[in-house]
């Protein structure tokens, strides 16, 4: 009778190791987590604080330069020469909004090092 008692109190203890294993890898993997949703956050932000200073300074000086080829052109091009601005206006914008975009697409997943370390931690069990 004794030596099972002590086979179930080493079964006991050693399922209590192991739980306490995994509470450990799983905080750290949680830590990871939330250092990740930072990191996000910040390049979000950084983004996004970065696409409206460039917006509002580029239509500031989209207005300003067409005020002034307005002033500088002739009556009789003035409707020809705001059309081709306009062109002109389109196309950079279109060039600029493809440009963010593929950044974007290449730009790592979130969270991918804490679903690898998972992966990882899955493969181990």
């Amino acid at each position: 009778m004794m030596r099972i008692s002590g086979a179930f109190d080493e079964t006991v203890a050693s399922g209590g190791r192991v739980l306490g294993l995994a509470a450990e890898l799983l905080a750290g993997r949680l830590e990871l987590l939330g250092l990740e949703a930072r990191e996000a956050k910040i390049r979000l932000l950084q983004f996004l604080i970065l696409a409206c200073l460039g917006a509002v300074f580029l239509a500031v000086g989209l207005a300003l330069a067409v005020l002034a080829v307005l002033l500088a052109v002739p009556p009789a091009w003035r409707l020809p020469a705001v059309a081709g601005g306009a062109g002109v206006c389109l196309v950079v914008a279109w060039a600029a909004l493809w440009s963010l975009r593929r950044r974007v697409a290449r730009l790592p997943l979130a969270f991918a090092q804490t679903i690898g370390e998972l992966k990882k931690d899955g493969e181990c069990f």
